[in-house]
């Protein structure tokens, strides 16, 4: 079609032109019903898609991932292998709702209930390496080694020579759990084939940096190419017609982080610590001015790739390093439909008369925090494909959400209580 039109004439036929591509463009976006463009929802992603927060996935956190409740108010649904562990949901433990045989059990995991083929396939730690890489059975399906290989190179004469074969490893109890014999959670979304996909994965690339206060893991170069890799791959299946993706957050801003000023000064050990540790005694333990800047400098180039890839995808795109950041600076009202409020939450874990989004580790949203987070992703969906998702109460995520209406004081409970005061040592001691 762009053949029959030769650019270069007077303005108002190249205005002509582009209003009539723009036109074309625009149909090709609303041509698909919302029934069509969520027949098939297909996940992909990292523990914010899974639902992990308390420390653990199962059921009852599954249940409250964005990719659910976005696609239950679309009028679609998801299938995935519920999880029950690993780990502890350690707002149960907390509470005393979870005893001692429930954290035995916890800790070893296993499926609550499994499909042969999820098409909800976003796992816990997972980033767009993992994506391509990682299934229920190998830690890196590409992975060779070298093994000797015995034979008969003549009848009177039996030696072996080096062969190269796939090297196996477990993976994690996440990726066993959660996606089994289904493949990756590119091949698995390959099997599938899905109109619409959620696929976000970006989060661990950087979000590392405040895990361990180090900016040892950047790599931008691999993240690079295994995104565009990934996305190639989506797009040669022919099926989408569809999906969103987000910006990551500022990750030096998360509630896993405090300030720390050093007593002594020195400019190497202040900045900012994991919130379960009373000091810094190495540098290691704390990112300083010029990490944060340099994480700040990767995010800003990570961000503007998942735009690339949305914009080449024609998906939509939430930016939630912006929304990030106003709840940090100006927090989120929360009202019932009577007008009522709770407040305003932060972006904290929940305190005493102070709402937050979110859980107990100070990295993952609880469960209001994820509603606020499906909210902002359906907002971005009719946005780009002019539908009208109707959004999740937000209150009644909130009212419903037990960290929120019955807080923990996690911080206080390190510091005073003599249980905590132990859990505390011990996390500064292997951490």
């Amino acid at each position: 079609m762009l053949k029959m039109f030769r650019l270069g004439g007077n303005m108002n036929t190249n205005r002509i032109l582009g209003l009539a591509l723009s036109l074309v463009f625009a149909g090709s976006l609303s041509a698909q019903t919302q029934s069509q463009m969520f027949q098939r929802v297909g996940v992909v992603g990292d523990s914010l898609s899974q639902g992990f927060f308390g420390v653990t996935v199962e059921k009852k956190t599954q249940d409250w991932a964005y990719p659910v409740l976005v696609s239950k108010q679309a009028g679609a649904s998801v299938s995935y292998n519920v999880l029950k562990g690993p780990f502890v949901n350690l707002e149960d433990v907390l509470k005393w709702d979870c005893g001692i045989f429930c954290i035995a059990e916890s800790i070893i995991g296993g499926n609550g209930s499994t499909v042969s083929l999820p098409t909800h396939a976003g796992i816990t730690g997972a980033e767009y390496t993992s994506l391509l890489k990682t299934s229920g059975k190998c830690e890196d399906i590409t992975a060779t080694k070298q093994e000797k290989e015995w034979y008969w190179a003549k009848w009177y004469w039996y030696t072996y020579r080096w062969v190269t074969v796939a090297d196996c490893q477990e993976p994690d109890k996440f990726h066993r759990f959660g996606l089994r014999d289904a493949g990756t959670q590119a091949q698995v979304m390959e099997k599938v084939k899905p109109t619409f996909l959620f696929g976000s994965a970006g989060a661990n690339h950087v979000l590392c940096t405040a895990l361990h206060t180090s900016t040892d893991c950047l790599d931008e170069t691999r993240f690079k190419r295994d995104i565009r890799e990934f996305f190639r791959r989506m797009s040669a299946m022919g099926s989408l017609q569809g999906g969103v993706l987000f910006t990551v957050p500022n990750v030096t801003a998360i509630a896993f982080l405090e300030n720390y000023k050093d007593p002594n000064g020195r400019a190497n050990y202040t900045g900012l610590k994991a919130f379960f540790r009373n000091s810094v005694s190495d540098p290691n333990q704390v990112l300083d001015a010029n990490e944060i800047s340099t994480i700040s400098t990767f995010l800003n180039m990570l961000n503007n790739e998942i735009k690339a890839q949305a914009a080449t995808m024609r998906f939509a795109v939430a930016d939630l390093r912006v929304i990030f950041d106003d709840l940090k600076e100006n927090g989120r009202p929360i009202r019932s439909e009577s007008g009522w409020s709770p407040g305003n939450a932060r972006a904290n874990w929940p305190l005493p008369n102070q709402p937050g989004v979110f859980g107990l580790d100070g990295v993952h949203p609880n469960m209001y925090g994820h509603s606020l987070f499906a909210n902002e992703l359906i907002k971005a969906i009719n946005t780009r494909y002019g539908y009208s998702i109707p959004q999740v109460s937000e209150y009644t995520a909130w009212y419903y959400d037990s960290l929120n209406r019955n807080p923990v004081d996690l911080k206080k409970f390190l510091t005073e209580n003599i249980f905590g005061q132990a859990i505390s040592w011990v996390i500064s001691i292997f951490t």
